[in-house]
């Protein structure tokens, strides 16, 4: 009889926790340097940000109530809003928000996300990622 697999187990809530860490690094790269004006001029950026913050969001809604305790730094319910928001009213999104979002609230997600990781990393050899070289500064 096969396994039956919840997203409630603990592997599955750090795939989506790693899948958030990997598209936060993301944005961090695509916006490091970018002002708000550049921001606002290059549309492939605000693609590539706005679908790096879906698919942040896309995770964020399958972490469990045990996980958001867990974790009291990552704003769940905000970064599923953010997510609803670009996914559903796209046309309607304010880039000023998505761009502040990416400058105050990004580097603080991706630190909370590495310290969740970090036990587990320096405990097993094969490791999700490693942490960034780079860090983000934390406000």
């Amino acid at each position: 009889m096969p396994t039956k697999f919840s997203h409630s187990d603990g592997h599955f809530q750090d795939a989506y926790l790693h899948d958030m860490l990997e598209s936060a690094r993301h944005v961090w790269r695509y916006m490091e340097g970018v002002t708000f004006e550049d921001f606002l001029a290059d549309s492939e950026k605000r693609d590539a940000v706005s679908m790096r913050l879906s698919v942040i969001g896309d995770a964020a809604r399958n972490i469990t109530k045990e996980t958001e305790v867990r974790l009291p730094a990552i704003p769940f319910k905000d970064i599923r809003g953010m997510r609803n928001r670009i996914t559903h009213d796209y046309g309607h999104v304010d880039f000023r928000i998505v761009w502040e979002v990416t400058k105050e609230h990004i580097a603080p997600l991706i630190a909370a996300l590495e310290q969740h990781f970090l036990p587990k990393e320096n405990s097993r050899s094969a490791a999700p990622e490693p942490p960034s070289t780079k860090r983000p500064p934390v406000n």
